[in-house]
């Protein structure tokens, strides 16, 4: 069903936007106006990119595009309570579409549903979406079809999703701050060093007295500042696209991510977000039912770390040969004693989830308090910083007023 986009005015006279999804652009208009919307632009959204021919069968195809972590994450609660509540299938993925505000999200939702009435199922529907639908979704909503627990699945996984996305949270929102103060450090010096002192040092041009040190090179650096700042931030974006490119093939994600978790401070909080992602979406997997293989192939991907990922890999292969899980993982000595020792007594207690579990929870945790203490140490690193680099910039300047003044002292 095609999806409409609107501007008009509301209740109160008050402007009013969004999507609506109907047969065509009358329907629209009617469905707004029982909604108390009076539209004054309405357009048919495409379903692709491409805004020619070819609707219907595009939306049996599926198209690119992801969406917004907080969007998707609602709208599998969404769904995940529409089943719990025994509505059918094709009834809860209209409601979504329906309640959905993400334009993207209602466009790909309205597929789904499309292709789920057609005979489809709904793992095979979103997987057309690989940008919006990750592996962990599509293997659990398999399994949650096959066993008749898709209710079941879609909870844990809207839990999941909760619980990734907090924790994303919590990364950026600990670290804006310092990023913020390490910007505005950089402006500060950039300013003070390519405008500030240049001015001020002009004072000096024409006296014949010998400048101290400190005067000399803070000088220096301002004139190469001044003259060569096309250099310089050329050579700054440079370096930074190089680093993106080297990282983005296997020779450098291995040698970055290797790297990374060798960085005091940086290295163990790196390493307790990795382990708890392959905790916790391992222990969601399992307790989904999808099995441990398979599993295993999922979360390699999660962990967002070319060497524990390679770890994983090994060890898959360990277990294949029908070792035991905490075995190899031990043997690979990238993931803590805690973990494997965990593993390996939910391996015999037949408890593997509720372990994983307990083991997320407290790297989810001690995860948390590294990052609070990573931010106490970096914002007054930052301001001290930043204070020393306007301290000697100051001291660069007074040191010759003062000998300027003893001069004319002298001289009086």
């Amino acid at each position: 069903m095609p999806i409409f986009e609107y501007k008009g005015m509301g209740e109160g006279g008050k402007a009013a936007k969004g999507v609506v999804e109907a047969d065509s652009s009358k329907s629209a208009r009617l469905k707004l106006k029982q909604k108390g919307i009076f539209p004054t632009d309405l357009k048919e959204k495409s379903l692709d990119k491409s805004k020619d021919k070819g609707t219907t069968a595009r939306s049996r195809r599926g198209s690119g595009g992801s969406v917004k972590l907080k969007n998707l994450t609602l709208m599998i609660r969404q769904l995940a309570t529409l089943i719990k509540a025994r509505i059918p299938l094709d009834e809860s993925l209209s409601a979504i579409v329906e309640q959905t505000d993400d334009t993207k999200l209602k466009s790909i939702m309205s597929q789904v549903r499309e292709n789920v009435n057609e005979g489809k199922s709904l793992a095979e529907s979103c997987r057309l979406f690989p940008k919006v639908f990750s592996p962990i979704f599509i293997a659990m909503i398999q399994v949650g079809e096959a066993s008749g627990n898709l209710d079941l699945v879609l909870t844990r996984l809207a839990d999941f999703a909760e619980a990734q996305y907090e924790l994303r949270n919590k990364i950026w929102g600990a670290m804006a701050y310092p990023l913020f103060m390490m910007v505005a450090g950089m402006g500060i010096t950039i300013f003070l060093f390519a405008f500030a002192v240049p001015k001020i040092t002009e004072v000096f041009a024409g006296s014949k007295m010998a400048l101290p040190t400190l005067t000399v090179v803070m000088i220096a650096i301002s004139d190469f500042m001044s003259k060569q700042w096309f250099t310089i931030i050329a050579a700054m974006a440079g370096t930074f696209f190089f680093f993106k490119w080297y990282t983005s093939t296997e020779k450098g994600r291995e040698w970055w991510d290797a790297l990374s978790l060798k960085i005091p401070g940086y290295g163990k909080m790196r390493r307790m977000i990795a382990i708890s992602r392959f905790a916790r979406t391992l222990s969601t997997l399992t307790g989904s039912g999808v099995q441990i293989l398979e599993a295993i192939d999922i979360v390699k991907d999660v962990v967002d770390n070319a060497v524990i990922r390679k770890a994983l890999i090994q060890s898959r292969e360990s277990i294949a040969e029908g070792k035991t899980i905490a075995g190899p993982l031990k043997a690979s000595g990238q993931f803590p004693p805690i973990l494997t020792h965990m593993i390996a007594v939910g391996e015999k207690t037949g408890e593997l989830e509720e372990m994983l579990n307990v083991v997320s929870n407290a790297y989810d945790s001690q995860v948390d308090t590294a990052i609070k203490s990573m931010t106490r140490l970096l914002e007054p690193l930052m301001i001290l910083i930043m204070g020393g680099i306007i301290a000697l910039v100051a001291l660069s300047i007074f040191m010759p007023m003062l000998q300027l003044n003893n001069l004319g002292s002298a001289g009086g």
